[in-house]
Order: C-alpha cells, then structure tokens, then sequence
C-alpha cells in the first residue's frame, strides 16, 4: 500500500499549491452544480476532486472511485474503493478560514473495516497525516505516539446544529473545559490522533467521504472510532448513506471516561 499513499501524497501536494491561490476568493465559492452527496459543489470543490480522479487515472491504478461531487466513478474494476472528500471544510475554505482538508481513504471490501490506508493533508497549512494498516501512522513525516491522556479537557466536535438537542448540548458543555467545532472532519479526527484535542465528537449523522481516510490514521496512532456513548467499535458499510454519530478518542480507555460523562 505504500505506492498508494506515494501517489495520495503527490495529488495532495498539487491541491494544496492550486487551492491557496483561491481560497476565500470569490471564484472559490461559485456554485456550479450539486454533489452526489446533496450539497452544493463550488469551483474550489471541482478543482480539487478534478485533481485528485486524474492523478489516479494517469497512475494506472486499478480501482473504484467514491468522491464527494461526482459519487461512484468507474477506473478499472470494483476494489480497492478510493474514498474522497476532495475539501472537507470547504465552507472554511469558500470564506477563507486556514481549516481544510482533503481526505483519501483506500478499503478493499464494501466496509469500513476494510479500509488500509488513509491521507489527510491540511490544505490550509501543509500539514499531512498518512497512515497503513499495521504499519503505523505519520503526522509530517514523524510516527504518531499514542497518546495517554489522564483526562479529557478539550474536545472537537462536529455537527452543532439548531436541531441538536439541547439536554445533550448542555451536558458537553458543562463537562470539558474547552469544546470546540473547527469545521474539518478528518483535521479535528487527525489532530485528535496527535493529541491537539483530547477527543472527538460527532453529533449528527457522519458520511464515510469525512472520516474513512482519518479512522485507519486514528486507529494506527492508538486510538479507535465508537458508536454513539458504547464501548462497541463503530463500523459500517461504504455507501452514500449517512450513517449514526460516533465518538473518537487518542487512546483506547478514554471511551470509558467519555462515556461516564456525557451519561
């Protein structure tokens, strides 16, 4: 899997060059049609999933393609699934704010069990994680140490709506120190796995092209994705569907703590 992970890290340095020269501008936000996935594809989007489909066609690599814009896209058979959310956080990337990434994740059956390699660059900065299957994970070019925190102060979260429940809203922010919602998925699950937060949250249904490429580079780092408030592992199957909210943590133990608090 290392060629892939080569050929993600070279797509991702060439998004990173063309999207810092429009982010925040006006071109950047141009609505030009609507993704697979319900929401509405702006220039920036286009460009970066664009790039991304044509350096995997130029490889040569056989595959499906999953991408956020376009849906399913045929290459040269049904596995290994490229995952793709070409700018998770294009909100913050449409209005300028540094938090944004692309995402690539690589599975090789239809679940998310399956995935073995994961890339997550921060467009805003530079900042890259990778990570394969038993082999560890990389925060720039470093191994990730899992981290083992004594107690959890701050936490990311994402899905903070109107619609949110206000029991459960109340209950996290009376329980950390700090809570905050960045806007990036696969940054806030990444930086998690880093130890910048002490664990993630995600409120609302999740949709694999977020999180497929940070859940194996969590899980090589030391930590694990959950199902909403359990202890069972959260997995499911790779579709267009949004799936159930789920809970990340930098090291395994932590769930129990999470779980005792937000209870």
């Amino acid at each position: 899997m290392k060629q892939w992970i080569e050929l993600f890290r070279s797509i991702g340095k060439e998004i990173y060059k063309k999207v810092a020269e429009i982010a925040g501008s006006n071109e950047a936000k141009r609505v030009i049609g609507e993704g697979k996935f319900g929401d509405n594809t702006v220039y920036i989007d286009k460009l970066a999933e664009d790039e991304v489909i044509n350096g995997i066609l130029n490889s040569g690599m056989a595959c499906s393609i999953l991408t956020e814009e376009k849906g399913w896209v045929d290459v040269k058979g049904k596995y290994p699934i490229v995952i793709v959310d070409p700018i998770d956080g294009s909100l913050n990337a449409k209005r300028g704010i540094p938090y944004y990434a692309l995402s690539i994740g690589l599975a090789f059956d239809n679940t998310t069990e399956s995935i073995g390699c994961g890339y997550v660059i921060n467009l805003a900065n530079g900042d890259e994680f990778w990570a394969i299957k038993r082999n560890g994970a990389f925060f720039n070019g470093e191994r990730i140490v899992s981290q083992d925190l004594k107690r959890i102060s701050v936490v990311s979260v994402e899905g903070l709506k109107k619609e949110t429940e206000l029991k459960l809203l109340h209950k996290i922010f009376m329980s950390f120190y700090r809570v905050r919602q960045s806007g990036s998925t696969a940054l806030d699950m990444c930086y998690t796995a880093v130890g910048a937060f002490d664990a993630f949250l995600h409120l609302d249904r999740a949709r694999i092209v977020d999180y497929a490429a940070a859940k194996v580079i969590l899980e090589e780092a030391g930590g694990r994705l959950y199902e909403w408030i359990s202890e069972n592992p959260f997995e499911c199957e790779i579709s267009m569907e949004k799936v159930r909210p789920f809970i990340a943590t930098p090291a395994k133990k932590l769930i129990y703590k999470i779980i005792d608090t937000l209870k």
